[in-house]
């Protein structure tokens, strides 16, 4: 489980990354990125009931929290996140879910390095 200081929890906090954030897409998910004056790092998850019902919604946030606390050391400190499953989702395995969560995480890092 994710610690309570990385999360996002507030409807607030959501509604404002969607507005704000940057959005990096993949086949299955997509990933909002924004700054924070805060220093740790906060991530949220979103699966919507259109994915399906709720044992396999809940099956798959599982599995994105999961994939995130293995891959936490690669998110920059100073941001919130928001982990957005897409439709496909349903249809893919664990491995194929990393693929694309590591996909997006990539585009993030590639997008915010500091020029030298």
């Amino acid at each position: 489980m994710l610690s309570k200081q990385n999360r996002l929890k507030k409807r607030k906090e959501f509604g404002y990354i969607y507005k704000n954030g940057e959005a990096f897409h993949s086949k299955s998910v997509t990933l909002y990125a924004i700054d924070s004056k805060f220093k740790t790092l906060k991530i949220g998850f979103s699966v919507s009931k259109k994915v399906g019902k709720a044992y396999l919604r809940n099956k798959i946030k599982r599995q994105l929290r999961s994939i995130i606390r293995e891959e936490l050391s690669k998110l920059q400190d100073h941001k919130n996140y928001i982990l957005v499953a897409k439709t496909a989702i349903a249809e893919l395995g664990y491995d194929e879910i990393r693929r694309d969560v590591l996909y997006v995480l990539g585009k993030v890092n590639k997008n915010h390095e500091p020029n030298n």
